[in-house]
């Protein structure tokens, strides 16, 4: 009788260890299932697959070499734009767990790319962590063994300084390449640019665009999207969210209060004064997947559609003129 008790207790036990183990792995199923679409959600990548944990604020890995360019006003005595290289993505996620060293490389081109020599390009100095250079008979100016430490959220800042005389009239632009030397994953960041004069007699104006400058907007998951301008007002950002949701770092870091419609159409509005700061960069996300129609508005990659549907667009009103 006591070995049929102990052999049924045994057959209990374990039909209750099973039952233990099967509700743990399934909890762990769903944990990693959830922990995934959380990360996804809260990332976004400019390009397929790509890690971002190398990044900048004006840089990126596209390979398309448009040239940018930074709206100022005629009372900048010197208009310098700042690039930032991190070990971040610009959503602030994560940093890098591996310290990074790259080469920085700044070359003065024209529009084309053709390097720009002669003496006006001792006009034209780029400077870090207090060292200023300015470009020599080769046109090219090299920052070599930076490091940025994995330590925690890093970014070195490399100030760009233009050459007033020339903003209205001068095909000159700054090539600006930083080149990972030490983790093979990690492609190369890039961008061509170049400013603009605004004179302040003219009425203050703030335009939006995407730029991410893919071949196609299907090569992304996710997508940047650039406020730049001169002058005080009101931006009002509208988003399609069929489609793209905007960056909650964003949303949260300036304050947005968004209204949607049944339609699924997002609207925020935001302060703007060029005096305070004549750029924003806005990340969006994509809501469902990549769908076959999108297609670059036009050849300036200004906006994406589907069919005729734009995923975002801004309206700008300008502040009314202050008497004295």
């Amino acid at each position: 009788m006591k070995d049929k008790f102990i052999k049924k207790l045994k057959r209990s036990w374990l039909a209750i260890w099973i039952a233990f183990a099967a509700a743990a792995l399934s909890t762990i199923g769903v944990l990693a299932a959830y922990t995934s679409v959380s990360s996804v959600k809260r990332v976004v990548s400019t390009q397929k697959g790509a890690g971002m944990l190398f990044s900048s604020n004006y840089l990126t890995t596209d390979e398309n070499d448009l040239p940018r360019t930074i709206t100022f006003s005629s009372m900048e005595n010197s208009p310098c734009v700042t690039v930032n290289v991190c070990n971040y993505p610009q959503t602030l996620i994560k940093h890098n767990d591996k310290d990074i060293t790259y080469t920085l490389t700044v070359e003065l081109v024209d529009s084309n790319g053709n390097a720009v020599t002669g003496e006006e390009t001792a006009k034209y100095s780029v400077e870090y962590n207090g060292e200023k250079k300015t470009f020599g008979s080769n046109s090219k100016i090299e920052f070599s063994l930076l490091k940025l430490m994995a330590d925690d959220f890093n970014k070195h800042e490399f100030v760009l300084t233009f050459d007033k005389s020339q903003l209205t009239k001068s095909d000159i632009y700054m090539r600006v390449t930083a080149t990972p030397t030490n983790q093979a994953e990690l492609k190369p960041l890039s961008a061509k640019l170049g400013v603009i004069y605004i004179n302040n007699n003219t009425s203050a104006t703030w335009t939006g665009t995407f730029i991410d400058n893919a071949t196609s907007p299907k090569d992304l998951d996710g997508f940047n999207y650039r406020l730049s301008g001169s002058g005080e007002g009101t931006v009002t950002l509208t988003w399609n969210t069929n489609y793209v949701d905007i960056s909650p770092w964003f949303k949260n870091t300036y304050n947005l209060i968004i209204s949607k419609d049944n339609s699924g159409i997002a609207t925020a509005s935001l302060k703007v004064n060029s005096a305070e700061k004549n750029q924003y960069d806005i990340q969006f996300y994509r809501t469902n997947g990549i769908n076959s129609a999108e297609q670059w508005s036009d050849g300036n990659h200004t906006n994406i559609t589907v069919t005729g549907t734009g995923f975002v667009s801004m309206s700008f009103t300008q502040s009314a003129t202050k008497e004295n």
